[in-house]
C-alpha cells in the first residue's frame, strides 16, 4: 500500500507545482506564453534528470545502498522548503538581465524548486523498480497509470479549487506542507524496503503480455535495437504537440493556469488510457481520428484566430488528444520487459526533454512562425508508418496510407504558407512570440500593419501624404487620442509641454500626437517590436516630440526608476502592452496601479486600452478605480469602415476639469450595464472572472 500512496502523492505534487510556480514568476518576465514554454522545458529537463538518477540508482547491486542514497537526498530537500521563497529582489534582478530571458527563467526555477522537483521526478520509476523486486508476479506498469491519474487530479484541482481561493503565498505553503507529508510516507517506504529480506533482481514479468496475447490482441513488443528510437520519437512528438498546442491556445489569450492545465491534462489522460489497458488503444480507430484532426490542424494554423476562444480551445484540444493517443498508444505497444523498465522511462523522459528543447530553442531560432505545430503532424504520420512497418515487417495499407498523408499534409502546408507570407515585409520570432510586418490592400488603400501573433498592433497608411495620420485603435476621437490632445491644449495654455509614458510601443503610432517640446517615453519588452517600429514605420522618426525608448518590461522598468528616486512625472501614462490579443495580468493589479500613481503628475491620467476579443476588462478597471479612489471614464469608439476596429479605452484620474471638458463629455460612453467589479492583485488574479 505504501508504494501506491508514495507514487500517488509524489505525482500529485510534481504536477501541481508546475502551474503554481509558473504563475509566481510569470509577471517578472513579461507575462507572455513563452514563460510557460520555458517552464515546461525546465520540468522536462528535471524529469529527465530524475529518471536518469532512478536508472543509475537501480544499477547499484545492494538495495540498502539505494535506499540510503535516496533517503539522504530526501532529507536534504526538506531544508529547501518552503518553495518559491526567493526574495523579490533576486527575482527582479534575474528578470532585468538583458537578452537572457529563457536562461533566467530556468535558473530561477532551479534555485526555487530544483531539488524537491528532482526528488519527486524520480519517485515513479524508482518506486516501480522496488515494487517489481518485491512483487515478482505483478506488473509495475499500472503504477505508471496510477501516477498519471494523480497528476491529472493535481492539474484539474489547481484552476478550480486552488487558484480561485488561495493566494500565491498560501499555495506555496500548502504545497510545502504536502511535500513534508510525502517525505514522511517515502521514509516509511524506505524503512519497509530495508526490512524486506526477500528482495532480489527480477528478470522478467511476462504474465500480462502473455494473457493479452492469448486473448488475441497484437499488443506485443518485438524488442530490437531500433525500438528505443521509436520510444524516443513518439515521446518527443507527444511533447512537441503539447507545447505547440499550448502556444496556439495562448497566442491571443493570457497564458494563465487554466490554459496551461487543459493541454497537460489531455496529454496525461492519453497516457492513463493507453497504459491502463491495451483494449483502450485501438490502432486503426485512433489513426482515423488523427487523420481527420490533422486536416483541421493544417487549416487552424492559418485561420485559427478567426474562431472564438471556446471554439479554438475545443478544436486544439481535439487535435492534441488524438495526436497524443497515437503517440502514447504506440509507446504502450512498445513497452519492454520489467528488467528494462528504468531505461524505458529514461528514454521517454529524454524524448520529452528533447521535444521541449526543439520548441524552446531550435524552432525559435530557425522558424519565424510556429511551424513546429504542422511539422509535428507530418512527422507523426512518418513515424507511425515506420512503427507499423517494423511490427509487420512489410508495407501494408496502414503504413502506406500514413506515408501518403504525410506527403499530402506537407505539400498542402507549403502551398498555404506561401500564400500566407506573400505580404510579409519583415518577420521575426524570439522568446516573446512571433512578429511580422505586412503590406495589405484594404478598400483600395495600401496599409502597413504590425502583427503580433495574429493580432494587429499598429497600422500606417502607405498612401501619399497620409503616413502621419494615426490609424486603427489609436485614431482620432478614441479615448487615448482625446486624453493626449486635451491635456496638450491645457498644458499649452499654461505654457508647459506634455510628458507622456507608454507601456507598450507597437508600431509607435501614438508618437504621431507629440508636439514640439513634448517628452514621450515608451517602455517595450520585446526588442523585435522596437526594431520593427524604427525600421518599417515612420511614426517615431516623424514625431515632433522628443521620443525615448526603454527596452524592458514596463512595470519592472518603472519600479527600477522609482528605486533610483526617479519618477516619470507623467501627465498621461498609457497602458497598451498587448501580446497577441492578451494583456499581461501583472500590469492590471492593485500593486501595479499604486506604482503608476507614483509616476504620475498631479491631475495625471492613466489611459488603459481594453479592446479585446475574448476578455471583458471593464469590470476589472472599475474595481481598480474604486481601489485607487479615482474616477473612471469609458470611451468606446465604433469602427469607421467595414474592415476597421471598434476600440475601447478607459481613463483613471482625479482630474475633474478634464472630465468636465465638453470634448470629453461628448465622446465619453456611459456605462449602462451593472456588473460585479473585479479586483486583481499580484497575489490573486483569476482569468475566468473577466472571460467573455
Amino acid at each position: 500500500m505504501l508504494f501506491f500512496i508514495a507514487i500517488f502523492i509524489g505525482a500529485f505534487l510534481l504536477f501541481q507545482v508546475q502551474p503554481l510556480i509558473a504563475k509566481v514568476i510569470l509577471p517578472y518576465f513579461g507575462g507572455g506564453a513563452a514563460v510557460w514554454t520555458a517552464c515546461l522545458l525546465f520540468f522536462q529537463a528535471f524529469l529527465l534528470l530524475g529518471y536518469l538518477y532512478a536508472h543509475l540508482l537501480s544499477k547499484i547491486g545492494d538495495v540498502k545502498k539505494q535506499v540510503f542514497t535516496h533517503g539522504m537526498l530526501l532529507l536534504f530537500s526538506l531544508c529547501l522548503l518552503p518553495i518559491g521563497s526567493l526574495p523579490v529582489e533576486t527575482i527582479t534582478n534575474l528578470a532585468e538581465t538583458d537578452n537572457l530571458p529563457l536562461t533566467n527563467v530556468l535558473l530561477l526555477l532551479a534555485t526555487s524548486i530544483g531539488l524537491p522537483y528532482f526528488i519527486l521526478s524520480s519517485t515513479g520509476p524508482i518506486a516501480q523498480h522496488w515494487f517489481s523486486l518485491a512483487n515478482h508476479n505483478q506488473s509495475p506498469y499500472k503504477l505508471y497509470s496510477l501516477s498519471n491519474v494523480a497528476s491529472l487530479v493535481a492539474l484539474l484541482s489547481f484552476p478550480f479549487l486552488i487558484e480561485p481561493f488561495f493566494t500565491s503565498a498560501q499555495q506555496s505553503w500548502y504545497w510545502s506542507v504536502m511535500y513534508f507529508v510525502y517525505a514522511v510516507v517515502m521514509a516509511a517506504l524506505l524503512v519497509k524496503i530495508t526490512q524486506n529480506k526477500h528482495l532480489q533482481p527480477c528478470h522478467e514479468a511476462r504474465d500480462e503480455q502473455e494473457s493479452i496475447t492469448k486473448q488475441g490482441h497484437d499488443f506485443v513488443c518485438l524488442y530490437t535495437r531500433w525500438t528505443p528510437l521509436l520510444w524516443l520519437g513518439f515521446s518527443t512528438l507527444g511533447v512537441i504537440f503539447l507545447v505547440s498546442t499550448t502556444n496556439a491556445m495562448t497566442q491571443n489569450v493570457p497564458p494563465v493556469p487554466f490554459l496551461w492545465v487543459l493541454p497537460l491534462c489531455l496529454y496525461l489522460l492519453s497516457f492513463i488510457i493507453c497504459f491502463h489497458s491495451p483494449k483502450w488503444y485501438v490502432r486503426w480507430y485512433w489513426f482515423a481520428l488523427f487523420m481527420l484532426t490533422a486536416f483541421i490542424a493544417i487549416f487552424m494554423f492559418f485561420i485559427g484566430s478567426q474562431f472564438d476562444i471556446t471554439s479554438q480551445v475545443v478544436i486544439y484540444s481535439s487535435i492534441l488528444f488524438s495526436a497524443c493517443m497515437l503517440c502514447h498508444g504506440e509507446l504502450a505497444r512498445l513497452k519492454p520487459n520489467v528488467e528494462q523498465l528504468t531505461f524505458y522511462y529514461l528514454t521517454l523522459a529524454f524524448g520529452g526533454f528533447l521535444g521541449s528543447v526543439l520548441v524552446a530553442f531550435v524552432a525559435q531560432n530557425i522558424f519565424t512562425q510556429f511551424l513546429e505545430f504542422p511539422l509535428a503532424i507530418v512527422s507523426l504520420f512518418i513515424l507511425f508508418s515506420w512503427a507499423v512497418y517494423r511490427e509487420n515487417t512489410r508495407i501494408d495499407k496502414l503504413s502506406l496510407t500514413s506515408i501518403a498523408l504525410a506527403i499530402f499534409c506537407g505539400v498542402t502546408l507549403w502551398q498555404l504558407n506561401q500564400l500566407y507570407i506573400k505580404t510579409d515585409v519583415y518577420s521575426e520570432r524570439n522568446f516573446y512570440g512571433i512578429l511580422s510586418v505586412k503590406d495589405v490592400n484594404v478598400d483600395g488603400q495600401k496599409e502597413r500593419r504590425l502583427i503580433d501573433g495574429t493580432t494587429s498592433h499598429g497600422t500606417q497608411s502607405l498612401m501619399p501624404g497620409a503616413a502621419h495620420i494615426p490609424m486603427s485603435y489609436y485614431r482620432e476621437n478614441t479615448g487615448v487620442a482625446i486624453a493626449l490632445e486635451q491635456l496638450s491644449l491645457i498644458n499649452k495654455q499654461n505654457q508647459q509641454s506634455l510628458n507622456v509614458g507608454f507601456i507598450g510601443l507597437g508600431a509607435g503610432t501614438l508618437a504621431a500626437y507629440g508636439n514640439k517640446g513634448d517628452r514621450y517615453r515608451f517602455y517595450e519588452l520585446n526588442p523585435a517590436v522596437v526594431h520593427a517600429a524604427r525600421e518599417y514605420f515612420s511614426y517615431l522618426t516623424d514625431s515632433k516630440a522628443d521620443v525615448e525608448i526603454v527596452i524592458g518590461d514596463g512595470r519592472v522598468s518603472l519600479s527600477k526608476e522609482l528605486k533610483a528616486q526617479s519618477t516619470g512625472n507623467f501627465d498621461v501614462l498609457v497602458i497598451d502592452a498587448f501580446s497577441g490579443d492578451s494583456i499581461p495580468q501583472h500590469l492590471l493589479t492593485v500593486e501595479s496601479m499604486q506604482l503608476y500613481w507614483q509616476h504620475l503628475a498631479p491631475n495625471g491620467v492613466i489611459a488603459v486600452h481594453i479592446s479585446n476579443t475574448h476578455l471583458n476588462l471593464l469590470p476589472l478597471m472599475q474595481g481598480l478605480a474604486q481601489q485607487s479612489d479615482k474616477q473612471l471614464a469609458y470611451f468606446k469608439t465604433k469602427a469607421q469602415t467595414e474592415n476597421g476596429h471598434d476600440t475601447q479605452w478607459v481613463w483613471l484620474t482625479d482630474n475633474q476639469s478634464l472630465l468636465d471638458n465638453p470634448v470629453t463629455k461628448s465622446y465619453r460612453t456611459p456605462i449602462t450595464t451593472n456588473t460585479n467589479t473585479v479586483v486583481w492583485s499580484d497575489d490573486f488574479s483569476h482569468l475566468l472572472s473577466v472571460l467573455k
